[in-house]
């Protein structure tokens, strides 16, 4: 008896948003909607990073990593609530992205921890960050700077963003 065994590979198209997604017929695609680093005035206490992910694929997707042209280093935290308590830790292994899912990054919960600054002589003007997924596909996007909590966009997949300052 002989069996057939057929590998199929999943090619799915990335690529950064360049304006405001039609969220009544989101495309089929992996895209990047919001990038944004918030740095606080005193740069000394270092500086965050949110990310808005739409997975309009039929599969699953894993981000495995994080660079950027600005920060030697960037963690992802997950902050988690349980009998009133609240515990922030870092993120072990991936972040999952579901099929038609959007990961959306907040202060009260995923976000990213900026650290170990690069030089740089623009003070983090177009800073870049490249996401890698697995497969090692790479994405590599464009990010905002803002300066407070204010200013991060509120994104409601479905019901535009609101700029919050």
């Amino acid at each position: 008896m002989t069996a057939a065994l057929a590998i199929f590979v999943v090619a799915t198209q990335v690529e950064a948003s360049d304006g405001v997604q039609d969220h009544g017929k989101p495309p089929p695609i992996l895209t990047v909607e919001h990038a944004e680093i918030l740095v606080a005035e005193n740069e000394d206490d270092g500086a965050e990073g949110y990310l808005t992910i739409w997975n309009g694929t039929n599969q699953q997707i894993s981000l495995e990593a994080i660079r950027s042209d600005a920060f030697g280093k960037i963690s992802i935290l997950r902050t988690e609530m349980s009998s009133g308590r609240t515990s922030t830790g870092p993120v072990e292994g991936i972040v999952p992205v579901p099929g038609h899912a959007e990961l959306t990054m907040r202060p009260s919960g995923i976000r990213l921890l900026l650290e170990d600054p690069l030089p740089r002589t623009d003070r983090l003007a177009d800073s870049r960050f490249t996401l890698v997924f697995e497969g090692g596909r790479e994405l590599e996007v464009t990010a905002n700077v803002v300066q407070s909590r204010d200013q991060l966009t509120l994104h409601h997949h479905g019901q535009g963003d609101v700029a919050t300052d």
